[in-house]
């Protein structure tokens, strides 16, 4: 599509073409919408602004579907219509339609108000039911079309790496300004060189994108390009995943500045360390058998980096927030380790 600056005064002419050359003009048309659609307001200006208001009519029956679907599908993985790229004769007929027609009639009523819509969706019953499901349940709907379980899929890479910027207190909540450029463009891009100070955790959202070429972070956990439009992404699951999020900088600084905090609030108080650290990562409390493996996780590096001191400082220099001088070496490289080990999680890392 061609961006367009004004409008024409009088609009240019256009014509069917004839087998498509682009010379050969046959019927004059005009601009008009599809007859199976409610008819265009004669009151409106037959340009963008008219068809903007054309498109959120309160009898047009698409816009609102179409974008609750969405909304559903960021928060269920599937949407209540499985193809959300078709919503014609070719595409799936919506699981629960009468639930779908409830849900865009509320939209509509409420303003078009998404922040309400979310709410109300994380806050159903629906939302909240457990994703852990018995192996009769997951045979007789494996889908999960019928949503007798909550929805367990993994967040989005935007989702995952903000998430563990906010948890550390390192994500910059500033909204608009310039692309931010995380460390990792250094690595994708030649000639592009990464911010310094809040440029550096700025939410996903504003980072820097080639239309062809995600950043190496990005397109490890499945973002797509931009050569063309994607409205559902494919989610596949890799070693270079785990490999990104235990190794790469953004991570691992994360980790590093939410273990400072939990060793000044906890000193070597192992089991409440562990226990903080796993509630502020996974929202719930730890069994005992999980904290006991995480308290022996946190000894066994404390040992380690003890005896490999140059290791432990190597660590706690991974990113550009200025490391903690007051804090015992090894024990905040052993609280690091901890943290990182529980971001990489099934349920840190999963609508579950």
């Amino acid at each position: 599509a061609i961006g367009v600056m004004r409008e024409r005064k009088v609009p240019r002419p256009t014509y069917v073409l004839t087998r498509g050359v682009y010379d050969s003009h046959g019927e004059q048309v005009e601009a008009e919408t599809p007859a199976m659609l409610p008819n265009f307001p004669a009151d409106e200006p037959r340009n963008r602004l008219g068809l903007a208001h054309w498109l959120v009519q309160p009898d047009h029956p698409l816009t609102a579907r179409v974008t609750v679907n969405r909304y559903w599908q960021m928060l269920f993985g599937k949407g209540l219509v499985r193809t959300p790229e078709d919503f014609g004769l070719q595409g799936d007929p919506p699981t629960h339609p009468q639930l779908l027609d409830w849900l865009a009639r509320d939209f509509m009523a409420s303003g078009w108000d998404v922040r309400e819509l979310l709410r109300k969706l994380a806050l159903s019953a629906t939302y909240r039911q457990t994703g852990v499901v018995s192996l009769e349940q997951r045979g007789k709907d494996p889908d999960n079309r019928w949503l007798a379980r909550g929805p367990n899929q993994r967040l989005s890479a935007e989702m995952i790496r903000d998430n563990a910027l906010a948890v550390s207190g390192l994500l910059v909540d500033q909204v608009g300004g310039p692309p931010a450029k995380p460390y990792d463009l250094e690595l994708a891009y030649n000639s592009l060189v990464a911010d310094k100070g809040d440029g550096l955790y700025r939410r996903s959202l504003y980072t820097f994108w080639k239309r062809s070429s995600p950043t190496p972070v990005m397109m490890t956990m499945n973002a797509g390009t931009r050569e063309v439009c994607k409205v559902q992404r494919e989610v596949a699951s890799s070693p270079l995943q785990a490999l990104v999020m235990m190794n790469g900088a953004q991570f691992i600084e994360a980790s590093r500045v939410l273990a400072q905090r939990l060793v000044r609030e906890h000193d070597a108080d192992a089991s409440a360390i562990a226990g903080e650290a796993f509630r502020l990562l996974t929202s719930r409390e730890p069994t005992t058998r999980e904290l006991e493996v995480l308290v022996a996780l946190y000894q066994e590096q404390h040992e380690v980096f003890e005896q490999q001191t140059e290791h432990a400082a190597e660590l706690l220099q991974v990113g550009a927030a200025e490391p903690a001088d007051d804090l015992d070496t090894a024990r905040l490289a052993a609280t690091t380790v901890l943290v990182n080990s529980i971001m990489n999680l099934d349920e840190c890392v999963r609508h579950k």
